[in-house]
């Protein structure tokens, strides 16, 4: 019978390096580029950050961070437990690769068309949650 064996403390770095990419990612890497494909300028952004709560944007961002290693740690580990043989790196990526397009790209590639983004918009988005995935399914299959 299957029992869980997710690490959670491979759960909770996961889930800060993940948000740490994000730092990287929408600051120096793609930041302008991604503000941008929102259709807003410096100054935008920052009238917006000075409405904000950034204190209240950013820890949504951790819990977000934080769902998604938890989801990703489980099909992880079960996905271990149902191909034992196939090795932590293989199932941790193969995991995040199928997350990724079954749930995030499947959804961010609606956004031309519907909320009128640019496809760099896509890229940059989709590319971030990619990285972040695959570093989190590398961290939770071989942390185990």
């Amino acid at each position: 019978m299957y029992e869980s064996m997710v690490n959670y403390w491979a759960v909770l770095v996961s889930a800060l390096v993940f948000f740490g990419i994000g730092a990287i990612w929408y600051g120096p890497v793609f930041g302008k580029a991604w503000i941008k494909s929102m259709g807003l300028s410096e100054a935008d952004l920052e009238a917006q950050k000075a409405e904000e709560n950034m204190v209240m944007s950013f820890g949504l961002m951790f819990v977000s961070s934080l769902l998604m290693a938890v989801a990703t740690a489980y099909l992880i580990d079960y996905l271990l437990y149902v191909f034992p043989d196939s090795g932590a790196v293989k199932v941790g990526l193969t995991t995040a690769f199928f997350v990724w397009i079954g749930y995030i790209f499947s959804y961010l590639i609606t956004a031309p068309a519907f909320e009128k983004r640019p496809w760099s918009y896509v890229w940059i988005n989709g590319g971030y949650w990619l990285v972040g995935l695959a570093v989190t399914g590398l961290i939770v299959g071989l942390w185990r």
